[in-house]
């Protein structure tokens, strides 16, 4: 008897070590804690994010809201802040709670509520954190069961895997080659010798290597090298942010991100862990959001900032054209993001965000048109010396980009 319970007890520990489940009270053992260190990290990750751009999530500031729809009035001050703080303190009741299913539930819906009246807001790291946790609180709801606990990191895992597959993907065109990679590591190629600052070799490696993290994941065989990859990429990108001084919201993402493919992947590196094709709601809700759907950036049918495509280059970009009068007429802390130097002066729509929220704007023409239309407010009878101008998406191979305008008046009737 005694010689059988050592067996057993030998035959849990071994499952536990390959990660596959055991039986009978080993079964929670080998889920739970995984998932609550993944729960943990990503809260202290968002809450880093949200600290770094904490005026994002308040109304009373200039750079305007963009709501999802019209009806949406603005949250008045001391109440944005009031609402602002609320999503601190219910991320820090999910890192400390050891049951934080009620916690989960009520940030998820606040903050989902609070994305409602900004679409600058949806910055791709939020959205991942976003989704990661609404897996999470999903399961939490469920009876402790090794098949919900797999079930949650499954999908945490889905969601990390078509990240990295997707946001490669969007970086494979020549403004990316050319114009954002040069942009981000102009500081870092400096140290580089003369031969290798112009080489594509650099930039053209960064789109396969995500590719190939996000398949060397899926593969047993090839996930060790993989999450070795992954925490290198991070590990670049986060040295050069840091140099450039580069949108700092980002910083935490790149740190938990390196934590999260090991909590997710780096502690099973031979298992069968994860099967990327879905088999829950949940599951079937991550696939549809983060591994179709991105797809449909492609063709302008869907968000790019929701396909994985921040700092890729393939994103629209827009500029207003004003006149030294229509200069005049802005409030004085939006001067600094206008280009005087010369002729045409224009205000610069994502210096601005980042002057004032820390973030960069978010990609879209509608919320470009609900920035210039704001601004058009300033102008008074002025309105005439001002144009929104939206750069499409580049040509993925020769990078040229198509143009819109739009005058006030447009703007207004539309």
């Amino acid at each position: 008897m005694r010689h059988q319970t050592v067996v057993s007890g030998l035959r849990g520990k071994n499952d536990r070590q390959r990660g596959q489940p055991g039986c009978g009270p080993t079964k929670q053992a080998d889920f739970d804690p995984t998932l609550k260190r993944l729960r943990i990290l990503i809260a202290a990750g968002l809450a880093c994010g949200l600290a770094l751009c904490w005026r994002l999530w308040i109304s009373s500031r200039l750079f305007p809201l963009s709501p999802v729809n019209g009806s949406l009035r603005p949250i008045p001050f001391p109440l944005d802040y009031l609402s602002a703080a609320l999503l601190f303190i219910l991320l820090a009741a999910i890192i400390a709670a050891p049951r934080p299913k009620w916690f989960l539930t009520v940030f998820l819906v606040f903050a989902g509520l609070l994305s409602l009246w900004d679409q600058l807001r949806w910055q791709p790291w939020f959205y991942q954190y976003f989704f990661m946790l609404a897996a999470i609180a999903f399961y939490a709801w469920w009876k402790p069961d090794p098949k919900n606990g797999a079930a949650a990191l499954n999908a945490c895992r889905l969601i990390v895997v078509s990240t990295y597959f997707w946001g490669g993907l969007q970086k494979l065109n020549v403004t990316f080659l050319r114009q954002t990679w040069p942009d981000m590591s102009g500081s870092i190629l400096r140290l580089l010798p003369v031969f290798a600052r112009s080489s594509d070799v650099f930039a053209l490696a960064v789109p396969f290597v995500e590719v190939a993290v996000a398949v060397g994941l899926v593969i047993a065989r090839t996930r060790r090298l993989a999450v070795i990859l992954a925490i290198g990429t991070h590990a670049v990108i986060l040295i050069v942010l840091i140099v450039s001084g580069e949108n700092t919201a980002v910083w935490p993402w790149n740190i938990a991100l390196i934590l999260v493919v090991w909590i997710l992947f780096g502690e099973y590196p031979e298992t069968a862990i994860f099967n990327p094709f879905p088999r829950t709601i949940p599951e079937t809700m991550v696939f549809l959001l983060f591994g179709l759907l991105p797809a449909l950036s492609f063709a302008d049918a869907w968000d790019s900032y929701l396909s994985a495509a921040l700092y890729s280059g393939n994103i629209d970009q827009a500029v207003i054209y004003l006149s030294p009068r229509a200069i005049q007429r802005l409030p004085s802390q939006i001067r600094p993001h206008v280009w005087q130097g010369r002729a045409p002066y224009f205000l610069d729509i994502n210096r601005w965000a980042f002057g004032e929220l820390n973030v960069p704007v978010y990609p879209e023409p509608r919320v470009f048109r609900n920035v210039a239309e704001n601004v058009c407010t300033y102008l008074r009878e002025d309105e005439s010396d001002a144009r929104l101008r939206i750069l499409m998406k580049p040509n993925p191979f020769t990078g040229i980009r198509h143009s819109e305008y739009y005058d006030c008046n447009h703007l207004r009737n539309q």
